[in-house]
Order: C-alpha cells, then structure tokens, then sequence
C-alpha cells in the first residue's frame, strides 16, 4: 500500500482532494475518462470530483482505496480537512468583506455597484491590491506604519473603513506628480500656503494649494469617508520620497479645514514623517497632537498678534473682522479660534464662517 500522509495539509490554503489524485493518475497513467469509469462516475462527474466540488463519499473512498492501494482512511482524512478549510475560508471571505464598508465604497465610486458573491470578494481583494484574505490579514499585521491588526486580527467596523479610506488615498496619491520630499521647502511655502485661506471657493484654493504641496514632494488628496471612519485629516508616507496629506472636508467649514490642513502640515513638519497619523482615530501620541495644533494655531493667528487675539470677544463683532483683515485670514478663521479659545460662544456668528458644498470639492 502507498504511504501518503495528511500531516502536511497546509492550514493556510485549500487543497482539494483531486491533487493528489491528480498526482496518482500520473503514476497509473489513468486519464480523467478512465478513472471516471473504475470509480463508477460519469466523466462530468469524474471532473467535479477532481476540482473539488462533488463530496468525495466513502463509497469513491473505497473504489479509490481499491484503484489507489491509498487507505480509504486517507481518502476521507483528506475529504474532511478540504471541507473544513473550504468552509472555513469561506467564513473568512464572508466576514471580511462584511467589515468592510461596501455601500459607501459603491456609492463613492470605489467599487462597482451591484456587486455579491465571489465578484464581491474579488473587487474588494483588487482594491487592496492582494489575492486572498489572509494575504491581506498578513500584510496588514506586518505592516509597521498600519494603525491595525497589530495587536488583533479581528475585523473591526473603525478600522477596517480607515484603512479602506487610507487605500483609497493611496490609490490617488500614486497617480499625482510631486517634487521628492523636501520638509524645508514646505517650511518656506506655508505663508503661501496661508494666503489662500482667504479665497471661499475650494474650485480654486484646493487647485493652488495642492500645485505649492507638490513642489515640497506632498501629494494632497481630497477624500470624503465611509461610514464609520472618523478621520479629518491624515499623514502618510505610501512611497519614500513622496508624503501624503489627506483632507475629508469633514465638516465643511473653512475654520476646520484649515486648521487641520496646518495640523497635518505639522506633524510633517514637527514629527516623524513615515508615521501614519490619522486626526479622529484613537492611539495618536497626545504631546504629539498638542505640538501639531499649537503649530496650527500659531499658523493661523501668528504670535505677534496674540495680545490682540485675546482683547477679541462676543461684545464687539466688527472688531473680528477688522482683526481678521488685519492678519489675512477668513473671519471664520479667527472665528473657530476664538471659540474654541472659549471666548466666543459656538453658537455665536455663525454667518461669518464659509460653508463648502461636498460637489465643490476636487
């Protein structure tokens, strides 16, 4: 009798019974018609016995066994174990992309829509650039920038929809044309960059703003999120000589938008830069975080006017905006720093901050 062992069964991927089937066929010199025949099969239903998808019962076990000289034992040993790889991959395939938020991938445009199935489970794969689940679950647990799966594996809704964002981003980024990576140059194009916070049309700062990044080797992608990835901002290095800094528009505010724009800018600036750092998304370093809206902040209402900055209240709106002119920036600027300074309501002025629709954004 032929010894063939089912110790070397690989947990990692799923391997039919007809492979090694396959294997003796060769040694016997049996075609498919022929094996078909001594096994009792149709030739149809020989070839859905090789690729897997008829049940290998133990009545073919035995014909096996007889054909073979291989154990019937073997033959069902090796039945069992496909059978419960298959359903266990498939288990694996089903929740994954059940993690992944789908919906708004098709609404977004970044899936096609009416996918399910299989074709589900391929689109997903090829957007994440693997050929399988746990090649994803691999890279993604050895990544050492990835803000996941390095402490679990489970799917979870946060992060799997961040890192759908972050792939997505990813995908943009490659196909913009950048200068290398120069943090000096960003240092010196900030005030620039500032100027533009006065212009209340995205159609034309986000062009501006996105032609000086570039020069300074950052690519900047504009990115709305799926539901359930809190991000407003983020950092990323996805090539070596090339940052990413993307931008949600999460709350279609100039106030906010700027601000994280120069929150962004400076963990480029202050931080090490081959970090992923995503604003909204628990793990971040606090220090670094407070450093990054420090720098913000003093971006955006400059030290030497601070004095003047804290005189600035509720009681008197005209004098918002004549700081506001005065230093060059929105009077929703000021505004939202103002507030969050705690020294105007939130609910106060409201018509001074400028209001972006999600349809003007590029």
């Amino acid at each position: 009798m032929i010894m063939i062992s089912n110790d070397g069964f690989s947990p990692d991927w799923v391997s039919a019974p007809g492979e090694t089937i396959i294997d003796l066929m060769d040694t016997y010199g049996l075609n498919e018609e022929e094996l078909s025949k001594k096994v009792g099969l149709s030739v149809s239903k020989g070839r859905e016995l090789i690729s897997g998808e008829l049940v290998l019962t133990e009545k073919i076990a035995n014909k096996l066994e007889f054909i073979f000289d291989v154990s019937t034992q073997f033959w069902l040993t090796r039945e069992e174990k496909y059978r419960d790889r298959k359903n266990a991959i498939e288990l694996q395939n089903t929740e994954w992309v059940k993690s992944l938020p789908t919906s708004d991938m098709s609404r977004l445009g970044w899936l096609p829509k009416g996918l399910s199935g299989s074709k589900k489970l391929e689109h997903c794969l090829s957007f994440f650039g693997v050929s399988s689940v746990p090649e994803w679950l691999n890279f993604y647990k050895n990544k050492q920038t990835a803000i996941a799966f390095r402490k679990s594996e489970a799917f979870k809704t946060e992060e799997m929809a961040v890192l759908t964002w972050l792939k997505k981003a990813e995908h943009i980024s490659r196909q913009q044309k950048t200068h290398s990576w120069d943090k000096e140059v960003l240092i010196a194009s900030i005030n620039d960059i500032r100027k533009h916070s006065l212009e209340p049309h995205p159609k034309v700062f986000i062009p501006a703003i996105r032609a000086i990044l570039a020069d300074a080797g950052v690519a900047l992608v504009i990115l709305p999120t799926p539901t359930g990835c809190p991000a407003s901002g983020a950092t990323c290095f996805f090539e070596q000589n090339k940052a990413t800094l993307i931008m949600s528009f999460r709350y279609l505010r100039d106030d906010h938008f700027w601000f994280t724009l120069f929150h962004e800018i400076g963990h480029l600036v202050l931080h090490n830069c081959k970090q992923h750092r995503i604003e909204g998304v628990s793990g971040l370093s606090e220090k670094e975080e407070q450093e990054a809206n420090e720098f913000s902040s003093n971006v955006l209402i400059p030290q030497e006017y601070r004095a003047e900055f804290n005189t600035l209240s509720s009681r008197n709106w005209i004098n918002i905006v004549k700081f506001s002119r005065k230093i060059g920036v929105s009077k929703g600027i000021v505004l939202g720093q103002l507030q969050h300074a705690k020294k105007v309501p939130f609910d106060h002025f409201s018509k001074f901050k400028v209001k972006y629709n999600r349809e003007d954004l590029c």
